[in-house]
């Protein structure tokens, strides 16, 4: 836990014994994830000791108490994780206070789980971390946003609200590092295990390397709408260096989103424009370029408990005549546009105890696809059961979904909540 933390968590201690008792609550619950085949980058033989992605038990406490000069959330797991060799740890996941500086200006402060955009697992604004590895091997949706350690600035103004996010320091995605997937390696140029994993370096937790989110939304009759702006760092390890190793590059973002009903659809449209400043020209191979990504979606109710979505969401890459000027013999080659489809179908049964979805991903452009099926059924009102997979594939190593073909798993969660 870093001082942050521990602050907080005291703060919230004393808080709660001024002011009425906290609301308690939380889950323990068991997770097993297995890979449906061999991957030989890990070692796995038939069933290997890596044929297990994931295999834990976690728990979590959650407090919360509200008062008149504020409020406090706090957020904690406790994992035993046998994947990793039955390691325990504690994840501080929240602890944060909010409070009402003016009528008009609140404050968040502390450890806290953001978000922002329109889209359905898809991304363009929302350049908060993300954790792939929990996506990518069986935990709950909610653990894909891990948490930052940010103070929160929101204002209210006629209408509008402005919101400014500062962090003291870089959080990047957490990525697979070869542990419980394999992993492409750009300079082996292959899926490789742990050992062969390339190496990061890692931005220096200071005030210089931190990082700015804001954004202003508002609505207009049914209309939602909202501007973004971000500077910091390309959240995944966009630059390579001739030391073997990989970095994070400077960036800034600046990009727009709306969300309307549309006869019988729920739309959305959101775009954002990725300014590599480590590569403003496109000159350098080794630093991503800037790129525009955006994304269209529509999401319509069938009746009789049935929801449809579907997204097409588009990176178009700048100074692409110089991003193929610079391309290494044998290296990966991505198209000037790059498009991915996406579509997800729910349907919930059994007055709605019984919850079945499937959300698919597909890189048109990459020819790689990722599929991730799902049914819940709550057998009362603190016992669900979860039971799903994460299929994934491609035609090339390198790309988003296919580096991960050997790392399909199916899954199973049993969740108790108090």
């Amino acid at each position: 836990m870093n001082r942050i933390a521990i602050t907080l968590l005291a703060w919230a201690v004393l808080w709660g014994s001024a002011n009425a008792q906290p609301v308690i609550e939380g889950f323990v619950e068991a997770n097993q994830a297995a890979r449906l085949e061999q991957n030989d980058a890990l070692g796995d033989g038939d069933f290997g000791e890596r044929s297990y992605p994931r295999s834990e038990f976690r728990a979590q406490l959650t407090a919360r108490d509200a008062g008149d000069r504020g409020s406090f959330f706090l957020r904690i797991d406790v994992i035993s994780d046998a994947t990793k060799h039955s390691r325990s740890s504690i994840d501080l996941r929240e602890a944060y206070l909010k409070l009402p500086a003016a009528p008009w200006l609140d404050l968040k402060v502390g450890r806290q789980v953001a978000t922002w955009g329109t889209g359905d697992l898809i991304f363009a604004n929302d350049l908060f971390a993300k954790d792939w590895e929990a996506f990518f091997t069986g935990l709950d949706d909610a653990y894909l946003k891990p948490p930052q350690d940010l103070l929160r600035v929101s204002v209210y103004r006629g209408g509008l609200t402005a919101e400014a996010a500062i962090s003291p320091y870089f959080t990047p995605d957490n990525l697979p590092d070869g542990t419980r997937l394999s992993v492409y390696n750009p300079f082996l140029q292959q899926p490789v295990g742990y050992d062969l994993a390339p190496a990061i370096e890692q931005r220096a937790k200071t005030f210089r390397n931190g990082e700015l989110f804001g954004r202003i939304f508002g609505s207009q009759g049914s209309m939602e709408w909202a501007l973004y702006g971000y500077k910091g760092f390309w959240p995944t390890p966009q630059g390579a260096a001739m030391s073997g190793t990989l970095f994070y590059p400077r960036m800034w973002s600046g990009g727009a989103s709306v969300r309307m009903p549309v006869g019988a659809f729920l739309v959305n449209a959101e775009g954002a424009a990725y300014i590599s400043q480590d590569d403003a020209d496109g000159h350098d191979p080794l630093i991503a370029n800037s790129q525009l990504r955006g994304f269209v979606g529509a999401e319509k109710n069938l009746g009789r408990e049935w929801t449809v979505g579907v997204q097409y969401y588009g990176e178009l890459m700048m100074d692409y005549d110089e991003y193929r000027a610079g391309l290494m013999p044998g290296g990966p080659e991505f198209d000037e546009l790059r498009s991915t489809l996406t579509t997800r179908i729910n349907k919930f049964l059994l007055e709605q105890n019984l919850q079945l979805t499937a959300f698919a991903y597909w890189g048109v452009s990459d020819q790689d696809w990722h599929v991730r099926p799902a049914a819940s059924y709550k057998i009362s009102d603190e016992i669900k059961v979860t039971v799903g997979g994460s299929l994934l594939g491609g035609d090339q190593p390198y790309t988003m979904f296919g580096q991960f073909q050997d790392n399909s798993n199916i899954f199973a969660r049993v969740r108790y909540s108090f």
